[in-house]
This record gives C-alpha cells, structure tokens and sequence, in this order.
C-alpha cells in the first residue's frame, strides 16, 4: 500500500554522497603535464625493456649488440628509478 500524502513520507537517512568520477578527477593532484611525463617514462622503460631482452636472446655476440644492451640495460633501470621517484613526489 503506497502513501499518496508527500508530508507523510518517511524521512530518508542521510547517507554520505559519494563523489563522481569526475569530481575524483577534479580534486586529484595528477596535472596532465605529471601524466604526460609519467606516461613517457614508462613507454620509454618499457621499450628499453623489450628491446634488451630481444636483443639478448636474438643478437649475436658482436661488439655492437653488446653496446647496445649496455645502453638498454640502463635505460631501463634509469627509467624504473625515474618512475619511483616520480611515484614517491606525488605521495610526500
């Protein structure tokens, strides 16, 4: 049986409205300019990654396969520590 009189409706608890994805966005600290870096860095990394391993595992033993999973083992370990220093800016 439905109350057709609007003043005596139960009142309804007040529950914590939950904010949009939207308004999430909004508060965030993550500027585009932060996501475009981060974003980089991690292509980057993870470029440098595949392209070590491809390059270990299919290259042969000369001397410029080896400079160059020198340089990729680098980049890629540059880029991890970039990305934890990245990560931890945006915490403290």
């Amino acid at each position: 049986m439905e109350n057709k009189n609007p003043s005596l409706k139960r009142a309804r608890s007040h529950e914590p409205d939950q904010e949009s994805p939207r308004m999430l966005e909004e508060n965030s600290d993550l500027t585009p300019r932060f996501k475009l870096i981060f974003s980089t860095v991690a292509v980057l990394t993870t470029l440098a990654l595949i392209l070590n391993v491809l390059l270990a595992a299919f290259g042969d033993n000369s001397e410029q396969v080896k400079a160059a999973v020198e340089a990729c083992s680098t980049t890629y370990m540059m880029g991890f520590g970039a990305i934890v220093g990245l990560i931890g800016g945006k915490v403290a």
